[in-house]
């Protein structure tokens, strides 16, 4: 055979099949998701958005309680230790933030877009005296086909609102790929948040009503999420019965609306 023929039998570069590039891997990001302890606006029954109510007592042994748990499962390595922990900027957060990450030895990261919702001029009034301030505003504590688009007055709209919370936490999985996650904030803020991961749908928050230093955790991966446990409160069970006690009773006179925000 002639060098000729022996050179025109072989494919020539550019005419060889290399296939599609592999897609790219989304590394998953863990996200602990934890509402601060109870407040003396929560036992008031208080709107208590940016209003920036302390913790109760009951509320700071909540929060010491939240940090011993997490502490444990990512010392028996059950959790891999934290990458960062974010952390709304009203004091209710930063005190329950501070007892979750003492123990895990890291600083956590004031986040002002994890804040709560601002009620305007709602903010310190029960539900019922808000009604009776704002009678037009009665159906934004409901399932009103409108009840999105209300702004509170001199406040923040729901819409606006659930857009902050959705972003917030898109940036924060976006920037932390493949590393464990925690986030220190309200309940507003994080049943937004679930709904979101979980539904799709930011409207249905009322479908994630979360407890006072509940955890919740989540695995996102694009548009994959596995959902491993929402509104857990195991890690509580030790307070003393006359506390427990207590705060079930405030808990289960709370209105509706107050079960998911401040």
């Amino acid at each position: 055979m002639s060098d000729a023929s022996s050179q025109s039998s072989r494919p020539s570069r550019s005419s060889r099949q290399y296939g599609r590039p592999p897609a790219p891997t989304i590394a998953p990001t863990l996200l602990t998701l934890v509402r601060h302890g109870q407040t003396t606006g929560n036992v008031a029954g208080n709107l208590s958005g940016l209003t920036d109510d302390p913790l109760t007592p009951f509320g700071e042994r909540q929060a010491a309680a939240t940090g011993v748990a997490i502490a444990a499962l990512v010392q028996n390595g059950t959790l891999p230790p934290p990458a960062v922990l974010y952390v709304s900027p009203l004091t209710r957060a930063r005190r329950t933030a501070a007892a979750i990450a003492t123990p895990l030895g890291i600083t956590p990261i004031i986040r002002p877009d994890l804040s709560e919702i601002d009620f305007g001029q709602m903010e310190g009034l029960t539900e019922s005296e808000a009604i009776a301030r704002f009678p037009e505003a009665a159906y934004a504590f409901t399932d009103h086909p409108e009840h999105m688009q209300y702004q509170f007055p001199d406040g923040e709209s729901r819409q606006g609102f659930h857009a902050r919370a959705r972003n917030a936490l898109m940036e924060i999985v976006t920037a932390h790929p493949g590393v464990h996650v925690i986030v220190v904030a309200h309940g507003g803020v994080l049943s937004v948040v679930l709904a979101h991961f979980l539904a799709g749908n930011t409207e249905r928050w009322r479908d994630y009503s979360l407890r006072n230093c509940s955890i919740s955790r989540l695995t996102v991966s694009g548009n994959t999420i596995t959902l491993h446990h929402v509104n857990d409160l195991a890690h509580l069970a030790d307070l003393t019965p006359e506390e427990s006690a207590v705060v079930a009773e405030i808990e289960a006179t709370e209105p509706t609306y107050k079960e998911a925000y401040s």
